[in-house]
C-alpha cells in the first residue's frame, strides 16, 4: 500500500508529505527497514501514531484559540470527504483502509496493532458519526 495514500487519508494532502517524511526519517535514524520482521505494518502503525500527535497538537491549538476568540467555531463540512476527515485518527484510518483499501477486519487489526473487535468498533462509532452528521 501506498504510505503517502494512507497519511493522507489520515492528516490530508497537505500534512501527509510530513508525516510520511518524519516516520521514514525517524525510522531510518533508529533502525534498517531489513532489520524489521514486518516494514509495512511498522511503517503503517507509525504514520497512524503520528497522524494522531498532529491530531492531539491541533486540537489543543483550535481550543486555545477558540478561548481567546471567545466564541466556539463551529464549521459544517458539504462533502464526504470532509466529513470523514473529522472524525478521531483512529476511526478515520478504519474507514479508509476498509473502503478505499478493502481490507478485513482482521488485516486492518494487524496493520494497526489492535484486535478485530477494536476495529469493528471504530467502524461502528465512524458509520454513527457519519450518520449523525449526515442527518442534521
Amino acid at each position: 500500500m501506498d504510505l503517502m495514500r494512507y497519511a493522507t487519508a489520515l492528516v490530508g494532502i497537505s500534512d501527509a508529505g510530513d508525516v510520511v517524511s518524519s516516520v521514514v526519517a525517524r525510522v531510518v535514524e533508529r533502525r534498517s527497514l531489513s532489520e524489521l520482521d514486518d516494514p509495512k505494518q511498522y511503517l503503517m502503525k507509525s504514520i497512524l501514531n503520528e497522524s494522531r500527535m498532529r491530531h492531539r497538537s491541533r486540537s489543543r491549538e483550535s481550543r486555545a484559540m477558540a478561548s481567546l476568540v471567545g466564541e466556539p467555531v463551529i464549521e459544517r463540512p458539504d462533502h464526504t470527504l470532509e466529513l470523514i476527515m473529522r472524525l478521531p485518527v483512529r476511526q478515520r484510518a478504519v474507514v479508509y483502509l476498509k473502503y478505499y483499501e478493502q481490507y478485513t477486519s482482521t488485516e486492518i487489526a494487524d496493520l494497526m496493532g489492535c484486535r478485530p473487535a477494536t476495529v469493528r468498533r471504530y467502524l461502528h462509532l465512524a458509520r454513527n458519526k457519519l450518520r449523525e452528521v449526515i442527518s442534521e
